[in-house]
């Protein structure tokens, strides 16, 4: 192993870790500036925490993480200053990503500045806000509120809930469940709704039964739904 490597390896942090055990299906809260969100649903009980901070000592300590459980209510944020204190500017955080792993029944909140968020399998409800960076949601089951700024949006429920979400300038790509039902309700400044432009107003289309409610708007941002079958 050669010099430099043993170097870079001693300057990288190792990642910090903690486990919680909850009831099944936790309230969960993931916030991070600079870096990267990822939850992950898992059989059980526990939710698990991995953060990996980027930076020097003195630079990580003027972001801690902060970790806690308050009953069935688990928090992963980082603090821009001393987390006792609420503070509304992070000035050039390190970067640091967030692995999380919960309970599938599990209901979650997670926002980002310059951090992308990728929940895969979390069943409950969720809300996800993201500030430069693109959001991924895969295997949900219930209600959706998505809202990016200068982000995509790709969600690819395993069952469909009510579903809302709003970018500006990101897209947004829906893929339906086999014989879901949907009422999509799209508004829209210079975007365009499966390739069809809508400068300004809104459009709307029934796919199959049409259970479920799904709303978007956009600021110059497209709506693609993917589905097997569709009727106006």
């Amino acid at each position: 192993m050669n010099l430099a490597l043993l170097l870079l390896l001693a300057a990288t942090p190792a990642p910090q870790s903690w486990q919680f055990e909850t009831d099944g299906s936790p309230k969960v809260s993931v916030s991070n500036v600079n870096g990267s969100i990822q939850v992950d649903a898992v059989n059980g009980k526990t939710v698990s925490v991995e953060v990996t901070q980027k930076g020097g000592e003195a630079e990580r300590a003027q972001f801690p993480i902060e970790v806690k459980q308050d009953g069935d209510e688990v928090t992963v944020r980082m603090c821009c200053g001393t987390c006792a204190k609420k503070m509304s500017h992070c000035n050039n955080p390190p970067e640091a990503h967030f692995v999380v792993k919960v309970p599938r029944d599990s209901s979650l909140e997670a926002s980002s500045v310059n951090a992308p968020v990728k929940v895969s399998g979390v069943t409950g409800e969720q809300e996800v806000s993201v500030v430069s960076g693109d959001v991924s949601v895969k295997g949900s089951r219930g209600s959706l509120e998505v809202a990016a700024v200068s982000g995509n949006v790709e969600l690819v429920p395993e069952a469909l809930g009510d579903t809302e979400v709003s970018t500006v300038s990101g897209n947004v790509t829906l893929k339906l469940p086999k014989g879901a039902g949907a009422n999509v309700e799209f508004s829209s400044v210079g975007g365009s709704f499966n390739g069809r432009g809508v400068s300004l107003g809104s459009t709307h289309q029934k796919y199959g039964n049409g259970e479920h409610d799904v709303e978007v708007s956009t600021v110059g941002g497209a709506l693609n739904v993917q589905a097997d079958g569709e009727s106006k």
